[in-house]
């Protein structure tokens, strides 16, 4: 199948083989891509210890920023992309796909500079004082993985692109390929070499390289329908077109920066009064094996909502508003039996699951599971939220999605961490997690059903509108 069939094959073919054949790279792609994260862990967590995860873990609150921006670009980037061929617009999409490439470079320089030169701040801000056994390898692992941005980023935007014209296959292979290189170095650097949380990062920056290159090859080989079209066609208009696509995700992440630094600050203070000196770390450690545990589930759904999205803005752009219904009803059926898969491990065995990071500090173990079980008790709802926010994304519709993105991580969250461990203490800290998810997960459903019925609405509109047009040909 060439390019241009695979494009208009996400408004003829039959919705749910087309559903599975596009999700299924993505999700495996997405899948790998969190293994190497969590074999990046295990091999910190095993060989060189709990100190070392939670150095790696300190930093989680930088990955949202860097996630905030690429979301930015690839969910956003994407929907415009899908939208204009799905319009038959086939110039605004390559209009499009170069002022994506050209803001992920800028993006790429501002966050690699902004990292690597000021790690130590950063660190500070994100948890881990001088005085934190974490703080040292932190600062060197946020150094190394610094350089690694200025081919993550634009890889992640020339990959969005790819799978905005279904060809979520080679967007599968371009992950796969940096994963398992990211898992050969992590070996080689670490078990080998012995370098420790530097090897971890040194190995990620080489897996974001071979990655970059994969897609860039992909574009400048024209393997695809979208074409570079030069710097003449940079329009700062159309940048903030994608932006507001992609500010949904964008928002999310960007909260969840702010949320994950007030939970590192308040385990640190909670858990060294409560726990003693050290439990500080313990707890940061623990909440960041919490974090990849979640993380491994997120990026299913998000790798099924990758592919489920672009059909979903194709279709809508055809004023497929039936197919369009379906297909995201699809993955939110898909989404919540994942999450509800996750929430069940989660509870019953939780111990089990940190066993697989770290065997020989009990107490983490212990701890950790606990820590699971208070924060994560709505977590079956995971799925539904954030597809529901993409939904408004892949429509063109960012205010709702916005909304939503809010309500999940500072409407309800940020009070929740602000009041209730000066109550319960550090038990406060890990229920506010689930106090906020089920207040927000109300919320959202009010939210998305609203706009299911919608598109029921338009869906009835345009079907009168066409038996009308059948009537006057006879």
């Amino acid at each position: 199948m060439n390019a241009e069939e695979r494009v208009q094959n996400m408004g003829t073919a039959k919705l749910l083989p087309l559903i599975l054949a596009m999700s299924v790279p993505a999700v495996c792609g997405n899948i790998v891509n969190a293994l190497y994260n969590i074999v990046d862990r295990i091999f910190v967590g095993r060989i060189v210890g709990g100190t070392a995860l939670g150095a790696v873990g300190v930093m989680f609150p930088l990955n949202n920023i860097i996630a905030a921006f690429t979301v930015l670009m690839s969910i956003g980037g994407g929907a415009l992309v899908s939208l204009s061929l799905g319009r038959q617009e086939k110039e605004k999409a390559d209009k499009a796909f170069t002022n994506i490439i050209l803001f992920s470079l800028f993006v790429a320089v501002v966050i690699s500079s902004v990292f690597f030169f000021f790690a130590e701040p950063l660190i500070e801000i994100c948890g881990a004082d001088e005085s934190s056994a974490l703080y040292e390898m932190a600062v060197k692992y946020l150094r190394i993985i610094a350089v690694g941005q200025l081919f993550g980023i634009p890889n992640l935007a020339m990959a969005a692109c790819i799978r905005a014209e279904g060809n979520t296959r080679y967007a599968m292979i371009v992950t796969m390929a940096g994963a398992g290189i990211n898992v050969c170095m992590d070996a080689i650097f670490m078990m080998g070499f012995h370098w420790g949380v530097e090897g971890a990062a040194a190995a990620t920056v080489i897996s974001q390289i071979v990655s970059c290159g994969l897609s860039l090859q992909y574009h400048c080989c024209h393997k695809g329908v979208l074409r570079w079209k030069g710097l003449a066609v940079l329009d700062v208009g159309l940048i903030g077109k994608v932006i507001s696509l992609g500010l949904a995700p964008a928002v999310f992440q960007g909260l969840s920066f702010c949320n994950n630094t007030l939970v590192n600050h308040s385990l640190m203070r909670y858990a060294n009064m409560e726990i003693g000196r050290g439990g500080g770390d313990m707890a940061i450690s623990a909440v960041s094996v919490i974090h990849t545990v979640e993380n491994f589930a997120a990026m299913f759904i998000m790798g099924m909502n990758s592919a489920i999205s672009t059909i979903i803005s194709y279709n809508y752009g055809l004023k497929q508003y039936g197919r369009a219904k379906e297909a995201t009803l699809t993955g939110q059926a898909i989404a919540t039996v994942v999450s509800t898969v996750l929430w069940t491990l989660m509870m019953a065995v939780p111990e089990t699951l940190f066993r697989i990071f770290s065997t020989d500090v009990p107490e983490l173990i212990a701890y950790g599971a606990r820590a699971m079980r208070m924060g994560k008790l709505f977590i079956f709802g995971l799925g539904f939220q954030t597809l529901s926010s993409m939904y408004y994304s892949a429509i063109g519709k960012p205010k709702r999605a916005i909304f939503i993105s809010i309500s999940r991580n500072g409407l309800f969250l940020i009070p929740a961490l602000l009041l209730l461990p000066g109550i319960l203490g550090l038990d406060g800290v890990l229920i506010s997690t689930s106090v906020s998810d089920a207040l927000s997960l109300i919320v959202v459903s009010v939210i998305y059903w609203s706009g299911i019925h919608d598109l029921n609405k338009l869906e009835q509109k345009d079907s009168k509108g066409a038996e009308k047009e059948a009537g006057c040909l006879f």
